[in-house]
C-alpha cells in the first residue's frame, strides 16, 4: 500500500475513500496518533492506482464539502457487491471441490489442491504413453539401432527407429540431408512419433516420471480425451519448432544449444507442454483444483533454462520450448472459456 497524503478529521478522510471507491480505486483512512493534532493517512492499495489518486486528492483537498463527493450509499452498495462476490467464487470452489472425488492415493510431485484426483480415477492414456515409450525406446534401440550385417534387411531396432524418427534415416541420406524428407512422402504422424523414443534409460525415466505425475492428474481431472489432445497440441508444437530451427552447421558455436535438428526425440515437448498447462491455468482460474508447488516450477523453468546453456550437450530445446507455449496457451484457451 501507498500513503497520498493525510486529512485533518476522519469524515473527510472516509468521505474520500468513498469517493474513490466508486472510481475503482481501493483506498482506506488510517489515523496517524504520532502528532499532538492527529490526522488520518489515505492509503492506496495497488501501486497502478496511485498516480490517479494522488489527482484526486488534490482535488478534493479544494472542495472537500462539494456534493460529488457525497457518495457513501453508492460506496457501501460496491463493498457489499465485493463481498458478495467474493462469497459466490468461494460458494463456486467449494462446490467444484465437492464434485471432483478425492483418490485413494496421494498427491505426489508437488501436485496439490483439493480434489487434485478429478472425475475419474483410471488414467489409461498415460499408462499407455509410458508402455509405448519404454517399448519404443527399448525396441529402438535408444536412438542408436544396432546395425544389419546385411544391405537389404534391416534389424528390428532399425526398423522401429527409423519408422517413429521425424526423418527416416534412409529417406534423409538419399534426398542429400533434407530434413523434411520423410513428412514431404505424406507420413505426417512423424512430428508426433518421436514422443515415443528416447535417447537413454535416464532420458526415459526422466519424462516418464514426469509424464506419470503431470499427466495423471490432468486425465483424471479432465477426462481421457482431453489429455490425448494436450499431449498431441504439445508434441506437435515441440516437433514443429524443433524442426524449424537453424541447423547447428549454419549457427555460430555459442548458439548451437539452440539448433534444430529432425532427429530428436523423447517426451520433454509433451511434458512441457503439461507443465506450461498446469502452471498457467490456475493462475487463469483460481477455483481451479490443481496447484503445483513453486518448487516444481522453479525446478522446470530452471531445466529449460540450464539446457538452453549447452552445458548438458545436444538436447531438443526447440521442443521443449514450443510444448511449453502450446501448453501455456491451451491454460489460456480452456480458462476463458469458463
Amino acid at each position: 500500500m501507498r500513503r497520498i497524503g493525510s486529512l485533518e478529521n476522519e469524515t473527510l478522510a472516509h468521505r474520500f475513500c468513498d469517493y474513490l471507491v466508486t472510481l475503482s480505486i481501493d483506498a482506506a483512512a488510517d489515523s496517524n496518533g504520532d502528532s499532538e493534532t492527529p490526522r488520518w493517512d489515505i492509503w492506496i492499495r495497488e501501486e497502478k492506482d496511485v498516480d490517479e489518486a494522488r489527482k484526486q486528492f488534490a482535488l478534493f483537498e479544494q472542495s472537500p464539502d462539494a456534493e460529488s463527493y457525497k457518495v457513501k450509499g453508492k460506496a457501501d452498495a460496491i463493498r457489499n457487491e465485493r463481498v458478495n462476490h467474493h462469497q459466490r467464487r468461494i460458494a463456486e470452489q467449494r462446490k467444484l471441490q465437492r464434485s471432483i472425488p478425492a483418490s485413494r492415493g496421494t498427491a505426489m510431485g508437488g501436485l496439490g489442491g483439493p480434489g487434485m484426483s478429478g472425475r475419474q480415477q483410471r488414467i489409461p492414456v498415460v499408462i499407455a504413453i509410458i508402455a509405448l515409450s519404454v517399448i519404443a525406446s527399448f525396441s529402438g534401440g535408444f536412438g542408436h539401432p544396432r546395425p544389419s550385417r546385411s544391405s537389404t534387411d534391416l534389424t528390428t531396432e532399425q526398423t522401429v527407429d527409423y519408422a517413429l524418427s521425424f526423418v527416416d534415416r534412409r529417406d534423409y541420406i538419399e534426398s542429400d540431408g533434407d530434413w523434411f524428407a520423410s513428412v514431404r512422402k505424406g507420413e505426417v504422424w512423424r512430428f508426433i512419433t518421436p514422443v515415443l523414443l528416447h535417447a537413454d534409460p535416464l532420458h526415459l525415466a526422466f519424462n516418464m516420471i514426469w509424464i506419470f505425475l503431470l499427466g495423471s492428474a490432468i486425465e483424471r481431472l479432465h477426462g481421457s480425451i482431453f489429455l490425448v489432445i494436450l499431449l498431441f497440441v504439445s508434441q506437435l508444437a515441440g516437433m514443429m519448432l524443433q524442426v524449424s530451427l537453424p541447423a547447428a552447421e549454419s549457427l555460430p558455436p555459442i548458439l548451437h544449444a539452440i539448433a534444430g535438428s529432425p532427429f530428436a526425440i523423447g517426451a520433454s515437448g509433451a511434458v512441457y507442454g503439461l507443465f506450461g498447462y498446469l502452471w498457467i491455468r490456475p493462475q487463469m482460474d483460481m477455483s481451479y483444483p490443481i496447484r503445483m508447488s513453486q518448487g516444481n516450477v522453479m525446478l522446470m523453468l530452471g531445466w529449460l533454462v540450464l539446457c538452453m546453456t549447452g552445458m548438458f550437450g545436444p538436447i531438443a530445446n526447440g521442443a521443449h520450448l514450443g510444448g511449453l507455449i502450446a501448453g501455456v496457451i491451451a491454460a489460456f484457451l480452456t480458462s476463458s472459456k469458463r
